[in-house]
C-alpha cells in the first residue's frame, strides 16, 4: 500500500487536492494538512467495486484507430455510438469514450471541442465549478491537446468524475473522455484515484496513427 501511495502521488500530485475537494462538497472534513499517512486516506475502493489499477493491457481500436493501454483491460466492453467508440468497464461504473475525426488544416482545439459536442450533447461541461485541473497533455504526439478534469457529488451521495482530452493536430480532431462514479464514504478517494489512473496511464500514453492513415470524418463532412 505505501509503494502504491507514494507511486500515486508522482503520477499525479493533485491527488491530494482533489480528494479534500471532494470530502468537502460531499460534506465530510477535509484531511488534515500534513501529508496523511496512507491508512489515514479515503479507502481507494468502496466494498464490492475492484481496484481500477490492475491487468494493464493494450488495446487496438481500428475504428477511431488507436492504441489504447487499458487497465483491467480484458473487463471493458466496446461499442460504436454515432462517430464515437465507447468502452464500458461495468466493474467500476466507468465509461471511455474516444473520437479522431479529420478537420480543417489549421484547426484548433476549442472548435475540435465544439465540432464533439454536436456530435454527443453529453459530453461533462467544462463548468469553472466542477473543474479541478486544467493542462496541456504531450500525447497524442503530434496534437495540441488540452485536459480538463472535473468531479462532483451528485444526489444520492455519489460522487462523479471526468477528465475530458482535446487536441488538435494538422487537418484531425481528437476527443476522449473518461467518466465515473462511486457512493460511500470512500468515493471521493475512488473517483480521484481511477482519474489518476486513466489520466497518466490512458491519456499520457495513447498513440494514434500519422496524418496519412484514416480517420473517421465527422458528421455532415463528405
Amino acid at each position: 500500500m505505501t509503494r502504491f501511495f507514494r507511486a500515486f502521488q508522482q503520477r499525479w500530485p493533485a491527488r491530494a487536492a482533489l480528494v479534500a475537494l471532494l470530502l468537502s462538497a460531499c460534506g465530510s472534513p477535509p484531511p488534515p494538512a500534513a501529508p496523511p499517512a496512507p491508512e489515514a486516506r479515503p479507502a481507494a475502493t468502496p466494498p464490492g467495486e475492484p481496484a481500477l489499477d490492475r491487468d494493464w493491457g493494450e488495446r487496438s481500436l481500428a475504428r477511431v484507430p488507436a492504441l489504447v493501454e487499458l487497465p483491467a483491460a480484458r473487463e471493458w466492453h466496446a461499442h460504436a455510438s454515432g462517430s464515437f467508440t465507447v468502452l464500458e468497464h461495468g466493474p467500476t461504473h466507468s465509461s471511455l469514450v474516444l473520437r479522431v475525426t479529420r478537420a480543417a488544416r489549421l484547426v484548433r482545439p476549442e472548435q475540435c471541442e465544439a465540432d464533439a459536442r454536436l456530435a454527443r450533447p453529453s459530453l461533462p461541461t467544462s463548468d469553472a465549478s466542477s473543474v479541478v485541473e486544467r493542462r496541456k497533455l504531450m500525447s497524442p504526439e503530434g496534437f495540441d491537446t488540452r485536459l480538463v478534469v472535473g468531479v462532483e457529488p451528485r444526489v444520492g451521495g455519489s460522487v462523479h468524475g471526468f477528465a475530458l482530452a482535446v487536441g488538435a493536430a494538422t487537418g484531425r480532431c481528437y476527443v476522449a473522455c473518461f467518466e465515473t462514479e462511486s457512493v460511500g464514504p470512500g468515493a471521493p478517494g475512488a473517483v480521484a484515484d481511477r482519474l489518476a489512473v486513466v489520466v497518466s496511464g490512458v491519456f499520457e500514453t495513447l498513440r494514434l496513427p500519422s496524418a496519412e492513415e484514416r480517420a473517421v470524418p465527422p458528421v455532415g463532412v463528405k
